[in-house]
């Protein structure tokens, strides 16, 4: 059976190559592919900017016509959610017969039977047996109305099917299908993205974890194999050669030490069998036991140089009593200075507007930024988002505007704080980047450019800027190595 997965992103480069780079490829399609090709079905990939609304409806349209589809999937996050229905809906007009399924991370957090007036089934949870079943009984013509984790519209009306365990050992699965991505990504010789594991064994409130763990039965969080994980590594050197590092996606590597030992040990020997032509990133969450001198001894002997670290604020109250994320700024700084001993790269994580927060308490996290210096940094917006505790929070503090902008979420304010408004925090946003690095001497010219862009003519022009300068590249057909290098000043200079 052939099977068309639509995902969708805001604000692409380039329309035509809507992804910059390999970092973009979602690997919860990938893995539902890999399972479904393994047993024989045929699998192709759409994906749309929701800019585009009409062209992309054009576009899906055209594919289904040439790919012939049984079943068309969609996923998607909250923000994405409104779009990819219209979308759907759109395909439900001119593809009456086909079977429009839906599944992601917004469906399995707030189900609802609403959703299938649309689709005609959803699944929540882990969709790669669920989906392999619904697609193994249509092909046969069997019935659907009894797969664990689906939801399905029937003639006797809705059936919300109990969930299957999580799937306890991750190393069953086949690798993550990239080569469906291929095709819509700008840059093919970028940073990886391995999947380490699945599952987190904290409840920071922002996070959907604390839902998920709840979805179903069995262990939450699960460790692939260092052997699994080696094997994949072994298959991306073979199939990417230019590419030179590798982000291993975890939630914390720090874990497990035990597993840790093992994988580091694992990296380092195929470091050695390669010459070290590969780099690792990873990321890492501060715990009051942390061990950092031992978790960077074996980082540096794995070649991880960089590592990304959740800092989401600099004060302590909002760590603890908003965030529940409960560590001392000073087991904090001492991770930091372990890792500059071992020649570890630090970038943060950091939010700005989190419900109760004042403008002094943010100042602490500029402070702290200022302190560490990081490398790089992710710094946005707090959003609530639908699902997850920090939302439920907002709703009862009424902060929860009527309607939810979900353009460049996490780059505009959305909530009105107490003492913090929107447009404090904008600004406080905006001129972030600037404040932590305007001491450095280096770049001057970028920062103050930056600076100037976000501060005076807002946050939309410099990042519209950012999207013309490259299609001006684009359609010079100027070389890769031009168009990545700029790409790569322009945005890490002004990451927010």
């Amino acid at each position: 059976m052939k099977i068309l997965f639509v995902y969708s992103v805001q604000k692409s480069i380039v329309k035509e190559k809507p992804l910059m780079g390999q970092e973009g490829i979602y690997l919860g399609i990938s893995f539902i592919a890999s399972v479904l090709k393994k047993h024989g079905h045929d699998c192709d990939l759409v994906v749309l900017d929701r800019r585009y609304k009409q062209q992309n409806l054009r576009l899906l349209s055209d594919r289904i016509a040439s790919f012939s589809p049984r079943i068309v999937a969609f996923t998607a996050v909250y923000s994405e959610f409104e779009f990819i229905c219209s979308i759907a809906s759109g395909i439900k007009k001119l593809f009456p017969d086909l079977f429009l399924y839906a599944g992601g991370v917004h469906i399995t957090l707030n189900p609802d039977e609403k959703y299938l007036d649309l689709f005609d089934a959803f699944c929540v949870g882990e969709g790669e047996y669920p989906t392999l079943e619904l697609v193994t009984n249509l092909t046969a013509g069997k019935n659907i109305d009894a797969i664990p984790n689906l939801w399905v519209k029937t003639d006797a009306g809705i059936v919300k099917n109990p969930p299957r365990p999580f799937i306890p050992d991750l190393d069953e699965l086949p690798f993550p299908d990239r080569d469906i991505w291929q095709q819509w990504i700008f840059n093919p010789d970028t940073k990886l993205t391995i999947l380490v594991a699945r599952g987190c064994p904290y409840n920071c409130t922002y996070c959907c974890n604390h839902r998920l763990r709840k979805i179903s039965p069995g262990n939450y969080v699960r460790l692939r194999s260092a052997a699994n994980l080696l094997a994949e590594i072994r298959s991306l050197h073979r199939q990417f050669p230019n590419v030179e590092e590798i982000y291993l996606e975890i939630e914390t590597l720090g874990v497990n030490m035990k597993w840790l030992e093992a994988f580091c040990e694992a990296l380092s020997q195929f470091g050695e069998e390669t010459g070290h032509k590969l780099r690792y990133g990873t990321n890492l969450r501060i715990y009051p036991a942390i061990q950092p001198e031992v978790i960077f001894r074996h980082f540096h002997k794995a070649n991880i140089t960089s590592v990304t670290i959740g800092l989401e604020s600099g004060n302590y109250r909002i760590r603890k009593d908003i965030l529940n994320r409960d560590y001392s700024n000073e087991t904090l700084l001492k991770t930091v200075e372990t890792a500059c001993h071992y020649g570890i790269d630090i970038a943060l994580f950091n939010m700005i507007g989190l419900p109760t927060e004042t403008p002094t308490e943010f100042q602490e996290t500029l402070q702290m930024n200022r302190t560490i210096q990081p490398a790089f940094h992710a710094t946005s917006i707090f959003f609530p988002y639908p699902g997850t505790e920090l939302y439920e929070m907002c709703t009862r503090m009424n902060l929860i505007p009527k309607k939810m902008i979900t353009k460049d979420e996490r780059q505009i304010a959305t909530l009105n704080l107490p003492g913090f408004s929107k447009k404090q925090i904008q600004k406080c946003f905006d001129s972030f980047h600037y404040n932590v690095y305007k001491d450095r001497p280096n770049k001057s010219w970028i920062k103050l450019l930056i600076y100037f862009t976000m501060q005076y003519l807002g946050h939309n022009f410099y990042a519209n800027l950012k999207i013309i300068v490259i299609r001006l590249f684009y359609k010079m057909k100027a070389t890769s190595l031009i168009s990545r290098d700029f790409f790569s000043i322009f945005q890490k200079s002004g990451k927010n």
